[in-house]
Formats: structure tokens, C-alpha cells, sequence
């Protein structure tokens, strides 16, 4: 690990606290960096990053202590001696630290100001209800924090249930996605194409297999509607705990030739899969802003999405996309018949609609500035330059 003083010597000194290495972390780190911050990321879950993650610019922390993925606040919380030798040797100006319960919770244990508490949805709308310990340490740790960062309207009034938190102290903006990356235009997946076979229509999920994001109801869903309409296929991009109820149930019901399987995409990858299929869809139980959906949206694909107030922020029904009860496999297979169903001039206006509402809300470059802006007025130190 570097000194502090080392690197780039400009701009703020941020400490970047987090319990995983996803996508979503490394945006954010990119972004951080390109700003001119002095930027240390820390996660006591792994000892190395993944090849090539850590963006250029940013600092790893190596720690002595590791934490296991997934744990509960009380077991995450041994990790706060270790932060406190660490804020002791990195001297930040300001840290910025989530999920809510895991880092955001060891964060207000150190007592260090100023810094800032980032939701990512699934933790506030989701985890909150496991126990009392899991609400305690949502309560804690908003209530500790100079400033909250959250994606969507309902993520922003779920943390003022447990904290009274003023406007002047909250950043908004979705977990947008990079202009032009994401398009209708360009390759498809080298050796894929046959995917696209004339006269089927391809369901795209992106969504790890994991219980929250519903693979199994969305499994069902496309068993029922692809007995109406067998044109319809499925692909499915990712990994996770459910991969062998996942291939037990396309054994176990035929549906081999017409379900496709792929591990995780790199993030480079993944516009040209978005563009091998006609709609997303996605099952999840519970979402603040997707990034995937956003993906899907900016590329022009009409979407298949979980009821939710997330959702609703983004999806109207019959006018961009479709929307269905959670958990429910029979109103996810009507809305992917609906999908199947659309006149190439109702799927057209679906795209511009979808691609125009990501251009004017979701874009990255255009949004992040306001996170720039809070770290100003939390800190009173310039950040460097706005990207």
C-alpha cells in the first residue's frame, strides 16, 4: 500500500469503503479517480482484487484481517479495529463507505467525520427485515453519516424511515452507464449470431442466480409462456448458488435447445449480448435502480421487470415495458407473451422511448459531478476537476 503523500498528491484524500469488487464499485472508482481524488479502496472480503479491476489511480488496501463475504453486521463489525489502524495510517479527508450494513455500520462504529453513506438498494428495501440486529445497524449507521447517497425515490424515502435526513444532505442520481457504450448499433457476441434465428424471439436476463433476483420464477415464467409460443428462447448470462437447480430444471423439462447458458460477460462484452436480444427481463424480488436495466433500455430493448417502486421509476406499463407481481411466475409468463407479441412499429417506439428516458436521466458522465459536489460540502476542500 502506498503512503499517504505518495501518488498524485492532488485533490481529496478518500478512503472508499466496500465489502465486494462488483462492477458497480468499479464505476465509481473510475469516475473517482479520473476527478483528480487521492483514492484508497478497501475491502476486507477479498486480499486481492481481480485481475485487471482496480482502476488506474486507485490504491489497494491490503489487510490483515478478512471478512466473509455475506456476513451478518455483528460479525463485519470485528473488522473495526483493523479500520481504525488503517484511518490512522491513510489519514483521509473523507470516506465513503457502503453497503449500509455491512461497511456503512463499521464506519459509524470508528466515529470518523465527515463521510458518506451509500445505499445499494437491495440492503435498505431488502435486508432491513432479517432481524433486529440487521435494523439496528441500518439505523446506526444512517443516523451516524454527514451525507446519504441513493439511486431512486424509493431508496431515498426508505432511509428516512430510520433517520432524519435533510435534503441538503442527500445526492440522488442513478447508477447510470456510460454514454454511447450501450446502442442498438454494432457487433454481436463473435460465434452467437445463430442465436438470432429467424422467426424466434430471445429473452436476455443478466441477473445473478441468486434468490433475491428470482431465477427460478423466471425459469417457470418461461416454461408456461414458451408452451403457448415455442419461438421464444431464453439466455442467460451470469452465475451463482442456484446454477444446479438452474440445469436440473431445463433437464428435467425439455428445454435445452431452447434455454442457453453463459458465465458472467465482461463489462466490455456486455453491450454486444444486450444487442443479441429482443427484450430483457428480470425477476428480482427487490432493486433500487438497475444497471442492467438501465443497459437494456439504452440499448432499445423493451423490458420485462418485477412490480416494484424501483421499477416504477423507470417502466410504465404498455409504454416502455411490462410489469409483474413479484414471485409470480404466471404474470411474468403473460407479460413475456406480451413482449413476443409486439408489431415492429410498437417495438420501435418502445426503443426510442427507452433510449430517449436513459439519455436524459441515467447518463454517468453527466450525473456524477453531483457526487463531486457533496464531497465539497462535506469535506470544504475542492475535489479537482469534474468529469
Amino acid at each position: 500500500m502506498e503512503l499517504p503523500g505518495e501518488g498524485r498528491g492532488r485533490g481529496v484524500k478518500l478512503l472508499y469503503f466496500s465489502d465486494n469488487t462488483s462492477g458497480h464499485n468499479q464505476r465509481f472508482l473510475e469516475k473517482l479517480s479520473e476527478a483528480g481524488l487521492q483514492v484508497w479502496f478497501l475491502d476486507p472480503t477479498s486480499h486481492e482484487p481481480p485481475r485487471g479491476w482496480l482502476p488506474p489511480g486507485v490504491k489497494w488496501v491490503r489487510t490483515e484481517q478478512t471478512v466473509p463475504r455475506n456476513s451478518d453486521p455483528a460479525t463485519f463489525a470485528s473488522f473495526l479495529p483493523e479500520l481504525q489502524r488503517r484511518l490512522m495510517e491513510i489519514s483521509p479527508d473523507l470516506i465513503h463507505a457502503g453497503p449500509i450494513q455491512t461497511s456503512g455500520y463499521v464506519t459509524a462504529l470508528s466515529g470518523f467525520h465527515p463521510w458518506l453513506l451509500t445505499s445499494w438498494g437491495s440492503d435498505i428495501l431488502f435486508r432491513t427485515d432479517r432481524s433486529a440486529e440487521w435494523e439496528q445497524a441500518t439505523r446506526t449507521a444512517l443516523s451516524a453519516a454527514d451525507s446519504f447517497f441513493c439511486d431512486c425515490d424509493t431508496v431515498r424515502a426508505a432511509a428516512r424511515k430510520f433517520a432524519d435526513i435533510p435534503d441538503s444532505r442527500i445526492v440522488q442520481l442513478p447508477w447510470g452507464i456510460q454514454r454511447g457504450l450501450f446502442g442498438p448499433v454494432g457487433d454481436l457476441p463473435p460465434g452467437e449470431k445463430y442465436l438470432r434465428e429467424a422467426g424466434t424471439h430471445v429473452f436476455l436476463c443478466t441477473r445473478s442466480w441468486e434468490p433475491l433476483y428470482g431465477t427460478c420464477t423466471l425459469l417457470e415464467a418461461f416454461r408456461k409462456a414458451h408452451e403457448t409460443d415455442v419461438s421464444l428462447r431464453l439466455l442467460l448470462l451470469g452465475n451463482g448458488s442456484e446454477a444446479g437447480k438452474i440445469n436440473e430444471f431445463i433437464e428435467a423439462n425439455g428445454l435445452r435447445e431452447v434455454i442457453r447458458i453463459f458465465g458472467p460477460r465482461t463489462k466490455e462484452e456486455m453491450p454486444k449480448w444486450f444487442r443479441l436480444a429482443d427484450t430483457y427481463v428480470s425477476c428480482a424480488q427487490s432493486d433500487g435502480t438497475s444497471i442492467s436495466l438501465l443497459e437494456a433500455m439504452a440499448t432499445g430493448l423493451p423490458v420485462v421487470v418485477t412490480d416494484n417502486p424501483s421499477n416504477r421509476e423507470w417502466v410504465v406499463e404498455g409504454h416502455n415495458g411490462w410489469l409483474a407481481e413479484v414471485n409470480s411466475s404466471d404474470e411474468f409468463a403473460n407479460r413475456l407473451l406480451c413482449a413476443a407479441r409486439l408489431k415492429p412499429e410498437e417495438r420501435n417506439l418502445f426503443s426510442e422511448r427507452n433510449r430517449g428516458l436513459v439519455e436524459q436521466r441515467a447518463d454517468w458522465d453527466r450525473n456524477f459531478p453531483r457526487l463531486l459536489h457533496m464531497y465539497e460540502k462535506v469535506t470544504g476542500i475542492a475535489v479537482g476537476k469534474y468529469c
